[in-house]
């Protein structure tokens, strides 16, 4: 870590909130090394930095100079999850294990449209359904950079291949945000997780 983690870290007094906060950066600085080329040596991923823009995204920056390249970064128990595009878009990831969740959940994160799909989902396959729309709606947060500060009903997503045998391939998805944008990309399950990746190019008004 660069000094500057270091210290931030250091301010960190909550166990859990230092654990997450230690394995996001591990991994964004792996994945940023590799997409570079540059070496993984301690060295080099110490000139590596995850910085928080003023919306609270992540931005990369190597030897103190800012990315062209957009991150996005997820953990969960213990799993961590970073997903790197070209410059000018916009990007979101997201992981989520798969557990219960209570009806009211549902209601109350879902739209409409969202909980009719889950209401349709065979009882064997619920809860990997809504892990799935959960995670999906993250990660259309995060590339829209609001993240759970935004309303999660301001976004629907649509999976495919959810009535699937489970199985670890990457599969479309498709999430709609209620102001017009539209973000593609994928999900899989693996290890009782779901992994959902999403992407959108910005158009000349939103540079």
């Amino acid at each position: 870590m660069s000094s500057a983690e270091i210290a931030a870290l250091e301010r960190m007094g909550i166990p859990k909130r230092r654990a997450d906060w230690r394995l996001g950066r591990w991994t964004a600085k792996l994945a940023i090394a590799a997409h570079q080329h540059l070496s993984p040596a301690p060295e080099v991923l110490a000139t590596i930095e995850v910085r928080p823009a003023t919306s609270g995204a992540p931005r990369a920056f190597v030897e103190g100079r800012p990315s062209p390249f957009p991150i996005s970064l997820s953990h969960s128990e213990g799993m961590g999850f970073c997903a790197i595009v070209g410059a000018g878009t916009d990007v979101g990831c997201d992981i989520e294990k798969v557990m219960p969740h209570s009806r009211a959940f549902v209601d109350d994160y879902f739209t409409a449209e969202e909980r009719e799909m889950v209401r349709s989902t065979p009882p064997s396959r619920r809860e990997l359904f809504v892990a799935l729309i959960w995670s999906g709606k993250e990660s259309a947060l995060k590339a829209l950079e609001c993240g759970l500060r935004a309303d999660t009903r301001a976004v629907t997503a649509r999976p495919a291949g959810v009535a699937l045998r489970q199985g670890a391939a990457w599969r479309p998805l498709t999430v709609r945000h209620t102001g017009g944008r539209v973000f593609h990309g994928w999900w899989r399950e693996d290890g009782g997780f779901v992994w959902t990746l999403l992407a959108d190019r910005r158009s000349a008004e939103m540079e």
